[in-house]
Parts: structure tokens; C-alpha cells; sequence
């Protein structure tokens, strides 16, 4: 990469990078350290490339996890994190997901930041392909490209078929859909300090969907590459994809009150349109594309049923939604306030 803000060919810009640890609270242990393992290596390749070491924050909720947990972590996984990077752990009392990305940025220095869930291995070219695009003066955002990992069971292969994100065969597709996701992008820091990810009442994880949609409306450029890509991991059991399920659900409803119709008869149409869209879009992947995630001929019926499970339980939560919640208008621009920590 030459120069995104005056280096010389072949380097890297100072930049800092952000994790937050509420992923690896939920996930199996294995997938959290196959992620940092994963990160670790990307820093090592890179070493000789930076113009400084990467400054890399662990942000967590000292209420949910002890500092010292996630210290034992990095040395049992990571231990050449320690030198690769100038490595901070940074408490944030009471601050979930966005919060905690909002705050990071916050406390940012360099030119550039880079988001990245604890939960979410990056593949080797990963950083490159986020810090490339701004080689261009007016690229603000870029997002990666995510694709939700799967093991042995049944749960996790139809999850990687089923779910929002794509397949790692799926570049082309990735690149033509108009995402940013949380867990795998970059920013100017200027910029998005100035235009953080919005507070969106009633939602649980749809800001970075609202934010995109805002900064494309104002003209901002922005960039989804399929270099960056990260293995994000499968969701962690069937109690857990009730919950997940569920909020998929209600985030639907509060999406199609602001894009769609704010009528309640409409939203309730509505969770009907979600519910045969996500089935049959669901079930013909598993049978066209199980082979992908070496998913068994015999097993794709069952898979099939798995998913039904899942997005009744996301159509049961969106009708719930739209027939008892009501909203408001968000702010002109699509945003709320940032969402950041107190003082």
C-alpha cells in the first residue's frame, strides 16, 4: 500500500484497532482464540510494513469480565501480541457492543481506525484490504467481508447458510450489497468521530445498518471490499439461537418501521414478507450450496427444519414487535445522538 497518508510504498499507516470483548463472553472459547491467534498472525506478517505499531485496545464491561481474564487469554493464545503492537486493555463499565465502539473511537489518535469483534479471525491480507480503499482522499468507511464459521454440527452449517452473511465463494455478491458490518471495518477517525454509530430505540444490533444509510444519503464515500475478509464464529448453541432469533425479529420490525411503513397493519403484512422471504431464501441455499460447508445430502432436510425453527422464532418476535411497540421519528439524517460513554 503506498502512502494513504504520505508513506512510502509498501507501508502501512499508523493506525489503531479496536476490539470489544462482549463477543467472547457468548462464544465457545475455542472460536475467541482461534480469532486472536488469527489477529496475531496478521500483525506478525505485517511487522515490517508499519510505519508505527498498531495501537490495539481491548475494550470490555469490567462488570461482565476481570481484566485479568482476558490478560491470561493473550499470553496463553496471543503472546506476541505484547510486542507487535502497543496493547492496551481499556475498562469500559456498562458499555455493550456500539457503545464500546463509539467510546474506542473516541480515544483514538491515529488517522485511522479499524473495528474488529473479539469473535471474528482475520484471514491473511485482512488489514491490507481495509487500509487500501483510502488510498482514495474522499473514501471515509470501508467494510470487510464476514463470513460466520462453522464446525462439525448441524446448528453451525446451517447457521453459515442460512444467516445475513455471505460465503467465502460469494465475493461478487458480497461487493454488490450495500453493508457495513460492525464486526470487520474501517474508518477515518475524523469522520466518524464526528459520525458515530446512532442510538436507534427498540434495536438491538441494526446501528451500522441506520449509520450507512445515513452517510450514503448525505454523499459520503464509503467501500466494500472482499480482501478484508474474517471468519466470525457460529452461533454458540440452540438456547442462545432462540435469543438471537427472537431479536433478528424485533430489529426487522424496527427496520421496516423507519424504510418500510409506519403503519401497524403494514408492519404486521410485513412480518409475514420477512418470514417466506428469509425460508425460502434459507432453504434453497441449504440445497444448492450445503456441499460448501460440507453438509451431508441426508442431513440438508434436517437443516432445512433447523432454519424453519429459527426464522418462526425471528417471524414470532417481528409480529410481537409491530403488534405492541411503537416509535418515533428519528432525528433529521437518520441518527441519533452518539452514543457515548459518560463524560
Amino acid at each position: 500500500m503506498s502512502g494513504t497518508n504520505g508513506s512510502q510504498e509498501g507501508t502501512l499507516p499508523p493506525v489503531t484497532i479496536l476490539i470489544e470483548w462482549e463477543n467472547a463472553i457468548d462464544v465457545d472459547d475455542e472460536w475467541a482464540a482461534s480469532a486472536m491467534a488469527a489477529f496475531e498472525d496478521e500483525l506478525e506478517r505485517l511487522s515490517n510494513r508499519f510505519e508505527q505499531k498498531p495501537r490495539v485496545m481491548y475494550l470490555y464491561d469490567q462488570g461482565a469480565v476481570q481484566d485479568s481474564t482476558i490478560r491470561g487469554v493473550i499470553d496463553h493464545v496471543a503472546p506476541k501480541l505484547h510486542e507487535l503492537c502497543d496493547l492496551e486493555l481499556v475498562p469500559t463499565p456498562g458499555l455493550t457492543y456500539y457503545k464500546l465502539k463509539n467510546y474506542g473511537v473516541a480515544q483514538t489518535k491515529t488517522d485511522f481506525v479499524v473495528l474488529l469483534d473479539s469473535d471474528a479471525g482475520p484471514k491473511p491480507g485482512w488489514l491490507e484490504g481495509l487500509l487500501a480503499p483510502f488510498e482514495d482522499p474522499e473514501v471515509m468507511a470501508v467494510g470487510g467481508f464476514t463470513v460466520l464459521g462453522w464446525d462439525e454440527t448441524l446448528l453451525s452449517k446451517m447457521m453459515a447458510l442460512a444467516w445475513i452473511m455471505n460465503l467465502p465463494s460469494e465475493r461478487e455478491q458480497t461487493l454488490k450489497r450495500k453493508k457495513i458490518h460492525a464486526n470487520n471495518c474501517a474508518f477515518r477517525t475524523d469522520f466518524f468521530r464526528a459520525n458515530p454509530f446512532p442510538e436507534i430505540p427498540g434495536a438491538f444490533k441494526k446501528a451500522c445498518g441506520f449509520w450507512l444509510r445515513d452517510i450514503d444519503s448525505r454523499g459520503f464515500k464509503w467501500v466494500r471490499t472482499a480482501d478484508a475478509m474474517c471468519i466470525h464464529a457460529p452461533q454458540p448453541g440452540g438456547k442462545f439461537l432462540f435469543w438471537r432469533a427472537w431479536t433478528t425479529g424485533t430489529d426487522r420490525d424496527v427496520l421496516a418501521y423507519h424504510t418500510v411503513t409506519k403503519s401497524r397493519i403494514g408492519r404486521l403484512a410485513y412480518c409475514f414478507y420477512f418470514f417466506g422471504n428469509k425460508v425460502g431464501r434459507a432453504w434453497l441455499r441449504i440445497w444448492t450450496r450445503g456441499g460448501e460447508v460440507d453438509l451431508a445430502l441426508w442431513k440438508r432436510p434436517l437443516a432445512m427444519a433447523y432454519s424453519l425453527y429459527f426464522f418462526s422464532a425471528a417471524f414470532a418476535g417481528e409480529l410481537w414487535s409491530a403488534a405492541t411497540r411503537s416509535f418515533e421519528e428519528l432525528p433529521s439524517g437518520g441518527t441519533q445522538q452518539p452514543i457515548l460513554a459518560d463524560g
